[in-house]
């Protein structure tokens, strides 16, 4: 199950510590970094109550990590920190949690990060690995999330991330409607793609393949996304109505779509090329959220870690009534 938890009471306190054990506990976790993550997970949802009084988290572990890597993203629409520095000093935090500020906070994460104002609430994202540092980049930055529709239990978006030193492949797809089906939906195009010949390398080829293998299917809308390194050129072919955005210098650019869903007939979808630049930002999401305008993109945000803009707008943009997903891309500002 991959819900947020919604922090409106202190009972919420002891559902996200929960949560947090039993995903470690899952993935085999030693004791030392489960109690670590059970830490921030009661640290986090209690400066929620504490200072917005409700908010939202999610904890998950991503599939491309294998169990091996953790998210916690704490969301609230309060009135934001406005003293960083003192919060970030040990001893600074809720009453009835630990005594540990933010900066406790972030030296128990392997990566930490934090956007909050008064127009934009607070929302922390850390991320933990379980034994080993996380795995290079290559100039690529790229994370996703997905959430399931409030009253099910299985997500029926999906995505696939893969990254080597050579390339960055993505699958982000939806399964028409959400729970049981939509998953099982999601689930024959996550297989499809892993099975064919060019995830790799060509998006419209496998667009083609899996559509054509999949038509009379139960169906998804997909897009997928090879960037090849170092060149940092992105080809890209979708199928229905995942946004797809690129953001450079603060100018957004939306990618057309094609009209269809895996499940029909067979087609190559709508397929582009074009080169990438240092800082450009790419996000991908499902129709579980709403339309990325200008409100949903505050000053500041998108200079944050791909995380962090994942779950600010997961939060932000979801509709509540479907399942989402988001996939956020950087390239570095470094990159040859």
């Amino acid at each position: 199950m991959i819900q947020w938890v919604e922090v409106q009471d202190q009972s919420a306190i002891a559902v996200v510590r929960r949560a947090a054990r039993r995903l470690a506990a899952e993935h085999g976790w030693p004791k030392h970094r489960t109690d670590e993550l059970a830490i921030v997970a009661t640290e986090a949802t209690t400066n929620i109550l504490r200072y917005a009084e409700k908010g939202r988290a999610l904890i998950n572990a991503p599939a491309e990590g294998k169990g091996d890597k953790i998210v916690m993203i704490f969301t609230d629409r309060g009135p934001g920190i406005s003293d960083m520095d003192h919060m970030f000093q040990d001893g600074m935090s809720s009453g009835g949690s630990a005594g540990l500020g933010l900066g406790a906070i972030r030296r128990l994460s392997n990566d930490f990060d934090i956007f909050s104002g008064p127009e934009v609430g607070t929302t922390i994202v850390c991320s933990f690995v379980k034994n080993s540092t996380p795995c290079p980049t290559h100039g690529v930055e790229a994370v996703g999330l997905r959430v399931c529709h409030p009253n099910e239990e299985e997500c029926g978006d999906d995505y696939l991330l893969r990254q080597t030193p050579k390339a960055t492949d993505i699958l982000l797809c939806d399964g028409l409607g959400h729970g049981p089906e939509a998953a099982a939906a999601s689930l024959q195009v996550t297989d499809a793609v892993k099975a064919t010949r060019s995830f790799n390398s060509e998006p419209g080829a496998v667009m083609y393949e899996v559509t054509e293998q999949l038509i009379g299917k139960r169906g998804a809308v997909a897009a997928l996304v090879h960037i090849a390194q170092p060149q940092m050129v992105l080809r890209y072919a979708a199928l229905g109505n995942i946004a797809t955005l690129r953001v450079r210098d603060g100018a957004v650019k939306r990618l057309p779509v094609r009209d269809g869903r895996i499940g029909a007939r067979a087609t190559r979808g709508y397929e582009d090329t074009f080169d990438l630049e240092p800082g450009d930002l790419m996000i991908l999401h499902s129709d579980g959220l709403k339309t990325l305008r200008d409100s949903y993109l505050p000053q500041g945000l998108l200079w944050k870690s791909p995380l962090l803009i994942a779950g600010y707008l997961l939060d932000r943009a979801f509709r509540g009534r479907d399942d989402a997903s988001i996939v956020v891309i950087r390239i570095a500002r470094d990159a040859d």
